[in-house]
């Protein structure tokens, strides 16, 4: 596989080795590329703007011997901005850049609104795909009951997303300003209704640096947000049948942006894929059970068919 070099970064942060692929039209797509140099690739796809799953992963991929593969979508990074593309194009686009690092079968992992794009990229992959990972799916918001059990700040751009998504673009631009002006505050107003277990993963300075830097990222682009929110809550166009490989979900018991029901729900879909619940957990406190995630998305190994709770 080839790499692009290692380039600086914030020292807060896993360091990435950065490139951008140009792609046949002119577009570009940026990318990080995370811990290990020369292991399995694992494609890590999180919610609009984020690499926040990917950066989170970093240390733990380091120690099973995996590489993240970690892009940014349109209109984030250095990734053109793409306003026609539906989600099975820009997985199309993912898959290109894939093969132009040399790698002929890949796992992926995905969270939030990066389910659509895994489903999708795995549906245009095949058998190319030695693993489905989630930690913390989501079901397409369009659906009836779409939203049981969602609570938050997030149920509201959900909802706005299904009922009036010209206001997203607003909505998004002032959340914007506010994290720009102090971006420290924004990521603790957020943290202070996390569980304890989530909590306490943050009081390690990489963990909230990750989470600082990965909340203002994922504003940064009001546009680009509020188009892929737009995209959830509208059918996926994704050809299920056309997943053929290994699903297994993982999600926090307290979750309450995706919680359980989405991931049995999108379990149900693939074959009755199993679904592990982290008691006491919502996002950060999954860590956890990233070993499992990632081993699994590689094809390390396969857990039981069974739907349970994690010890």
């Amino acid at each position: 596989m080839q790499h692009p070099a290692t380039l600086p970064t914030d020292p807060s942060l896993p360091v990435g080795r950065e490139a951008d692929l140009r792609l046949s039209d002119g577009r570009t797509i940026s990318y990080g590329l995370y811990a290990a140099a020369d292991g399995p690739l694992v494609v890590v796809l999180d919610g609009p703007g984020s690499r926040g799953l990917g950066r989170a992963l970093a240390a733990t991929a380091n120690t099973v011997g995996v590489t993240l593969l970690v892009p940014d979508r349109p209109g984030f990074g250095n990734s053109t901005a793409a306003p026609g593309r539906a989600i099975v194009d820009v997985a199309g686009d993912l898959l290109v850049l894939v093969r132009s690092l040399d790698v002929e079968r890949f796992g992926i992992v995905a969270q939030s609104g990066g389910t659509p794009y895994a489903l999708a990229l795995a549906a245009a992959a095949g058998d190319s795909v030695t693993g489905l990972s989630f930690v913390g799916a989501i079901v397409p918001l369009n659906e009836p009951d779409a939203l049981r059990d969602v609570r938050g700040p997030m149920r509201t751009m959900f909802t706005m997303a299904r009922r009036a998504p010209w206001l997203l673009r607003p909505m998004i631009g002032a959340v914007a300003r506010k994290t720009r002006r102090n971006p420290e505050a924004a990521a603790r107003a957020y943290a202070k209704d996390l569980p304890d277990s989530d909590r306490a993963v943050l009081e390690d300075p990489t963990m909230w640096a990750i989470h600082a830097v990965t909340s203002a990222e994922a504003v940064s682009s009001p546009a680009a947000f509020a188009r892929e929110a737009r995209l959830l809550a509208q059918p996926w166009g994704v050809s299920m049948s056309s997943v053929t490989a290994p699903g297994a979900f993982w999600v926090g018991e307290l979750d309450p942006t995706h919680p359980p029901v989405m991931s049995r729900r999108m379990a149900q879909r693939l074959g009755d894929a199993p679904v592990t619940v982290v008691p006491d957990a919502a996002t950060f406190g999954m860590v956890s059970v990233y070993p499992d995630v990632l081993s699994h998305a590689a094809g390390l190994s396969q857990p039981a068919q069974t739907s349970r709770r994690h010890p």
